[in-house]
């Protein structure tokens, strides 16, 4: 095994063990983080079992659960008198070899606790197959990076994108749409990175998973509309084989739309974007970046080292700068939206499915920084690290909750998400050490 291999294999098995702390400690110990990240997450959670059970993608036999338990669930419509997803399948489609030993055992439908019953089970098989695939697409950031820099500086970035950023708190830890769209992005990169250094037609089978990455998460489509044309500017000869191979995931999933959806063009929950769509603001843009609840340089403030790496681009020069069109694209397409904030999330959740492209731009700036540099670098990554461990509690439920009306003020400094967790866990501390040494 090649010391490459061997470190790819290390970050696995480290963000696999990490991401997983919380379903364990649930089921070892006892039950204190949330299992449910979201009504994004439920659907997607839910199709795996019923494609095990029923051999399709209906979710009539849970419909009066979701109605019991969740006020309005948007999550699910009824098409033609079938209960179906709102939101894309391929989540669910990658998850389903993680529920094969849980529902084979039984253990789903009788998970022997008496705190958690079938079918809130559903949710545990769900996190690991999210903990599984976001693992992966840590690796695939460890080998697009290994193919621009060193291996030590893509191990290096490659936690930090796993740890420090919403990867951690959001895409690991249940099944939403960010959690495959990151990883077949990144593996749709790794082909880019590989076909533009040798043969040009290598690069073509990365059309495949960011059409997938596409049909996934539909606002993707811009980010592989920019891949494209840099396929046009570097790898002209590959462009037809690019085109071919970006056919199959929108065919599987037209397909699916006319047996689910009604027509093969409706995608579920595209309803109602135009209302949602606005010229972005600067309420928008600077609240996606800086706002105290929702910034990206409030939870990841190492990002700010991207301004160091205009001079040291070197021969990559023209991917650096669709990486750049890329995140910009994405982050302007977001800010656009009339909940910019993401809605009941935490953090930088609606963000994540650019981050691989800022983090792309911080390797031309780390392999600059030295000495002070690189201590404040990880000084400022460590306090990213732990604010994106906070959200594993409540996915940022309960800081909505103590809002009036549960309509949150995402500027407001004193009561902003990270320091009201801080709080949290400072009393939970207090608490602990007042019962067991009498403090």
């Amino acid at each position: 095994m090649s010391a490459r291999q061997r470190t790819a294999l290390a970050l696995f098995i480290g963000a696999f063990l990490v991401y997983n702390f919380p379903l364990a400690y649930d089921l070892i110990h006892k039950p204190f983080f949330g299992w449910v990240a979201g009504q994004d997450v439920v659907s997607t959670t839910f199709l795996p079992l019923a494609l095990f059970e029923r051999g399709d993608f209906t979710l009539a036999q849970y419909e009066n659960f979701f109605r019991t338990n969740w006020r309005s669930p948007y999550f699910i419509a009824d098409v033609n008198g079938q209960i179906v997803s709102r939101y894309p399948v391929i989540g669910a489609v990658l998850a389903l070899p993680f529920y094969g030993v849980p529902l084979g055992t039984g253990w789903i439908a009788n998970p022997q606790k008496s705190w958690l019953q079938f079918p809130w089970s559903v949710f545990f098989p769900g996190k690991v197959a999210a903990a599984t695939l976001t693992a992966l697409a840590v690796v695939m950031f460890f080998f697009c990076a290994r193919a621009l820099t060193d291996r030590a500086t893509s191990a290096a970035l490659a936690i930090g994108f796993g740890f420090a950023t919403s990867v951690w708190s959001t895409a690991s830890q249940g099944l939403w749409q960010h959690t495959p769209s990151i990883l077949l992005q990144l593996i749709a990169l790794w082909f880019i990175l590989r076909g533009t250094r040798g043969d040009p037609r290598a690069l073509a089978p990365g059309a495949f998973f960011l059409s997938a990455a596409t049909m996934a998460r539909q606002s993707v489509g811009l980010t592989a509309l920019v891949w494209t044309l840099y396929v046009v500017i570097a790898a002209r000869p590959a462009i037809w084989r690019w085109i071919v191979w970006a056919i199959p995931p929108v065919l599987l999933t037209l397909a699916y739309n006319a047996t689910y959806n009604g027509s093969p063009f409706v995608f579920g929950y595209q309803d109602g974007v135009a209302e949602v769509l606005r010229v972005p603001r600067v309420e928008s843009i600077a609240g996606l970046l800086i706002s105290p609840s929702r910034g990206l340089l409030v939870y990841s403030p190492f990002f700010i080292f991207v301004l160091c790496s205009f001079k040291n681009f070197g021969a990559r020069r023209l991917f650096y700068f669709f990486t750049a069109i890329t995140f910009g694209l994405g982050f302007f397409l977001l800010a656009s939206f009339e909940a910019w904030d993401g809605g009941w999330g935490y953090g930088t959740r609606l963000l994540t499915d650019v981050l691989p492209y800022a983090m792309f731009w911080l390797i031309p700036a780390y392999t600059q920084l030295r000495g002070a540099g690189r201590t404040i670098f990880w000084s400022l990554a460590g306090f990213a690290l732990m604010l994106q461990s906070f959200g594993l509690w409540d996915y940022g439920a309960r800081w909505h909750w103590h809002w009036e009306n549960y309509h949150p003020d995402f500027w407001n400094i004193a009561r902003n998400e990270p320091w009201f967790y801080l709080n949290e866990y400072a009393a939970m501390a207090q608490h602990f050490f007042r019962v067991y040494f009498g403090r």
